[in-house]
């Protein structure tokens, strides 16, 4: 799997980039989370919200062990109390585009 790029001047990069349509980069899964799909840089937005849940889609790029990569949307549904770190039940995940490299410029294009 990729080695995450923790320099500063790249991570300020990242946070600098202006996202279409209200996506934000998700920094604290890229620096924290351990999980493979979060090794490249993913951009969240949140698409509703009511009482009790918000919804959230996710915009990323997964890398697989034999060099084929995907970049993927999610959607999901949490709960508004949970606190920042919850585990998720309902996800729903798509295909946009299957891809050898990992381009963040291709990546703001599904956002």
């Amino acid at each position: 799997m990729a080695r995450r790029n923790l320099n500063r001047d790249y991570i300020r990069k990242i946070l600098n980039i202006e996202a279409p349509n209200g996506y934000k980069f998700d920094l604290a899964n890229y620096l924290h989370n351990p999980a493979y799909g979060y090794d490249y840089p993913a951009f969240v937005k949140k698409l509703d919200e009511d009482e009790s849940t918000e919804t959230f889609r996710r915009v990323y790029y997964m890398k697989y062990y034999g060099g084929d990569g995907e970049y993927k949307e999610e959607t999901y549904t949490r709960e508004k109390n949970g606190g920042a770190w919850q585990v998720v039940h309902t996800i729903e995940e798509k295909v946009l585009e299957s891809s050898k490299r990992f381009n963040i410029n291709k990546l703001l294009t599904f956002c």
